[in-house]
């Protein structure tokens, strides 16, 4: 601790004892404890108590008050188990009794362990403490032992859940302390290990719900940070209790026995047989109802060395409920069924548990289509098919008279849920290989919903992600390509519509899909395959984007800003005499529109896509076309210096970046300035050309500006660029006198925009560069705004000065 805090701190922890000073502020306990663990990592407890006796002075006087405010007292108990963590600052505290006072019977067996918060800050305390055999002993010896246990029952949540991980944390400090080795039966571990198992034995078969749960949140808690060999140890015993449980059917601790469950299969040690470990998998899975054993069937499969048996049973669960809705209207595709098919159905003929279950089994499905490693080939016509149905079930497209059919009908249509599922499903099923028959029936779908005006705006925006992803199949694919194209062919009238919708999520979505599209298929007119860009002229899509540019709303018309900026210039505006003679929509045509919004637009969003539209184009050498480029880019620098928005200011910085690297044949900024000057490829721009560019475009001088912007972002995104073309274009010169900073440069700008010197702006603006001290101003910009308040001095000072300016307010108002 240095000197001034070391200073401040009898100060500090005198006012916070004055009842007459409440510290409303409880983060500030918070920062107090963070601050103390940070200096326990550079010097012992012992060596900080005996330096500090106001530390442990605090401790006496706040056990001493009748009446503590137990904000304070709960920022005690666990600053005092931070520092007991220690053995050499528990016993220092433990001498002076501080340890039995904080921890003991008189904190207990108090009124203010009423509070909730007192009995969640205990427990943290002996969280911290349980480090060495000392602390351990205390628990044992001191009774304290028998209250932790009995906070499983805690009625507040914070509390039960905190005991939990206490417990299970004492219970693997014990066998840590006793040796691993040393434990080779379950009689071999250590005396409180075993009180702690026998405890949560007994809750696990009291048959009562809370005690179950509790018991089972401990355990899963233990075996994700146990060792393979205490693993072993404890699995036998919990297994039996765990199949007698299993045969409860117990439905509502399913979810903590499945986590267990899963818990237990990190370990390879309990892979052989003997162990019975997939025996109990497999009564899970038989056991819990279908929606419960779910989850614990996907968690089976990430298991690599599950015996093949049980990950069949895992698949044959999670494809299950698709299996029963293919039933209700045909022919299921599953051999065996794991789960009772009477019970899958029982779930899906109500609302609320088919939802639910169908959900699960969708979410999942996704994933699973991801693994390689399979015991069986999974059904992809029939899964697919499921899925598709489900989703004509949202909509009342789908018949069937089974009663199970009639079921689904009732519980799925309107369900937005479902339908957000299945589309996520059926985007990642697009991968499969899949026959002319299922890609047909698969755009029918998405067309349907992509047509009706019904279809929820979420679930239009699923609709379209999914049907990216499946004319990338249409693309990748060439025996499929007619029925791509008809498909996109479909989808065109159902964009108009969309792009004329009187909502503005669903013009923007449908903007964002064209875009998406576009930017997937736009190499197609340059690879000789014009189809997308036919269909999509054909339709009339690129006019009616750029009248959307003048949308009322500012997110639509940022979005049509960047569909513009990807459809222009290779889809063209009409087709009536073939695509070679059509006219096309250049980038230039585009700019006097871009250039209104930049300088008129009110909202921020656009103006930021305009600027990254121009970034874009930049970079893909399309305003070097232009006729007069450098006057464009000039007037680009001018109207966003002077933008209120700093994100249109960063986006042209990095506007000025791409420049930079195209007039200097420079790699990217954020490289080391420091390398710039070693040798290098021979630039394909002289210095003076560059100078020349430079000039015309204003670039120096606005870098200068924005160096002085007062957004932090804006000014480092400019430091980062200046120091990255200074070595150039100084040539590596820099006066010897003092380098200057931000304040003069300020001053510099200031005056020279004044006196309207003559110099040219390059020439001005590399003067300039050669006397400010960039190095110094990006480390200044590079910290955050608050960092000279983040400092433990200045917390000190803050205390004390927030609780004695309450003092001098109370007089005043007196």
């Amino acid at each position: 601790m240095d000197a001034e805090c070391s200073q401040l701190l009898p100060g500090v922890c005198t006012v916070l004892v004055d009842n007459r000073q409440l510290m409303t502020d409880d983060s500030i306990y918070e920062k107090l404890l963070d601050w103390f663990r940070c200096l326990l990592g550079t010097v012992s407890a012992e060596e900080l108590l005996k330096e500090n006796p106001c530390i442990p002075g605090l401790f006496q006087q706040v056990l001493n008050l009748e009446d503590a405010d137990h904000n304070l007292l709960a920022f005690s108990i666990r600053l005092v188990g931070v520092l007991a963590a220690q053995k050499g600052g528990f016993l220092y505290l433990n001498s002076n009794n501080i340890i039995q006072d904080m921890f003991g019977e008189s904190i207990y067996t108090s009124d203010t362990w009423k509070d909730a918060s007192i009995r969640r800050a205990w427990i943290q305390g002996l969280l911290s403490m349980a480090q060495h055999q000392e602390a351990l002993h205390f628990l044992h010896t001191k009774g304290i032992m028998e209250t932790m246990l009995n906070l499983q029952m805690d009625s507040s949540l914070f509390v039960a859940s905190a005991v939990n991980e206490l417990i299970a944390h004492v219970f693997l400090m014990c066998v840590k302390l006793a040796g691993h080795s040393s434990i080779v039966h379950l009689c071999d571990l250590p005396v409180m290990a075993l009180r702690i198992l026998s405890h949560l034995e007994k809750l696990l078969t009291s048959g009562s719900f809370q005690p179950v749960t509790q018991s089972l949140k401990a355990l899963t808690s233990i075996f994700r940070d146990c060792t393979d060999s205490t693993a072993d140890v404890l699995w036998p015993r919990i297994a039996e209790v765990a199949t007698n449980l299993l045969k409860q059917k117990p439905s509502h601790a399913a979810p903590h026995l499945e986590e267990m469950l899963l818990a237990v299969t990190r370990f390879p040690v309990l892979y052989y047989l003997e162990h019975n470990l997939w025996t109990v998998m497999n009564q899970a899975l038989k056991s819990l109802s279908p929606a419960q054993a779910g989850s614990l069937a996907f968690g089976i499969l990430k298991s690599k060395s599950c015996p093949q048996d049980v990950c069949l049973r895992a698949v044959c669960v999670l494809l299950q409920p698709l299996d029963c809705v293919l039933r209700g209207s045909g022919t299921g595709f599953l051999d065996e069924l794991v789960s009772d098919p009477a019970a899958v159905e029982n779930l899906l003929s109500k609302k609320t548990s088919c939802v639910s279950l169908l959900c699960q089994c969708l979410s999942h499905l996704s994933e699973l289509r991801a693994k390689d490693c399979l015991p069986m080939k999974l059904p992809h016509t029939s899964i697919l098919s499921s899925v598709v149905l489900i989703l004509c079930f949202c909509t009342g497209q789908a018949t069937g008279s089974p009663p199970a059919a009639l079921h689904l009908g009732r519980s799925l249509i309107g369900s937005l849920r479902v339908q957000r599922s299945a589309l996520d499903a059926i985007r990642s099923l697009s991968h499969w290989p899949m026959r002319p028959e299922d890609l047909r029936k698969t755009y029918h779908v998405l067309t349907a919903y992509l047509e009706n005006p019904e279809t929820d705006p979420t679930v239009l925006k699923k609709t379209f992600q999914a049907s990216v992803r499946w004319l990338q199949v249409w693309h990748s694919s060439g025996e499929h390509w007619a029925e791509g194209r008809t498909f996109l062919q479909g989808l065109c009238p159902a964009m108009m519509k969309r792009l004329c919708s009187p909502f503005w999520e669903v013009r923007d979505t449908t903007l964002e899909f064209i875009t998406n599209i576009t930017a997937i298929f736009g190499g197609l007119l340059v690879a000789g395959h014009a189809d997308v860009a036919q269909v999509l002229s054909e339709g009339g899509i690129p006019h009616l984007v750029l009248d959307l540019l003048k949308d009322p709303e500012s997110y639509v018309r940022a979005s049509a800003v960047t569909c513009m900026g990807k459809i222009t210039s290779f889809v063209p505006t009409s087709s009536t005499d073939g695509l070679r003679s059509a006219e096309v929509l250049k980038c230039e045509d585009l700019v006097p529109s871009l250039m209104d919004i930049l300088g008129n637009d009110t909202e921020g969003f656009p103006r930021r896509a305009v600027v990254k539209v121009f970034t874009d184009w930049l970079r893909k050498g399309k305003v070097q076309k232009f006729q007069d480029p450098e006057i464009l880019l000039s007037q680009i620098l001018e109207t966003t210096c002077s933008d209120l928005d700093w994100e249109v200011k960063v986006n042209a910085l990095d506007l000025v970046d791409v420049y930079i690297s195209k007039i200097l044949d420079m790699g990217p900024s954020q490289t080391c300035p420091y390398t710039i000057g070693l040798p290098t490829s021979q630039s394909k721009v002289s210095i003076s050309d560059a100078f020349v560019k430079c000039e015309q475009v204003g670039l120096l001088q606005a870098l200068l500006i924005c160096l002085c912007d007062c957004d932090r972002p804006v000014a480092l995104k400019a430091c980062e660029l200046l120091l990255s073309v200074k070595a150039k274009l100084c040539n590596g010169e820099a006066y010897t006198s003092e380098l200057h900073g931000r304040d003069w440069l300020e001053q510099l700008i200031t005056s020279q925009a004044a006196a309207g010197d003559k110099k040219t702006r390059t020439e001005w603006a590399t003067e300039v560069l050669k006397n400010i001290d960039l190095d110094n101003m990006k480390c200044s910009l590079s910290k955050s705004s608050d960092y000279l308040q983040e400092t433990p001095l200045s917390l000190l000072q803050d205390i004390k000065a927030t609780l004695w300016g309450g003092e001098m307010h109370d007089a005043d108002c007196y």
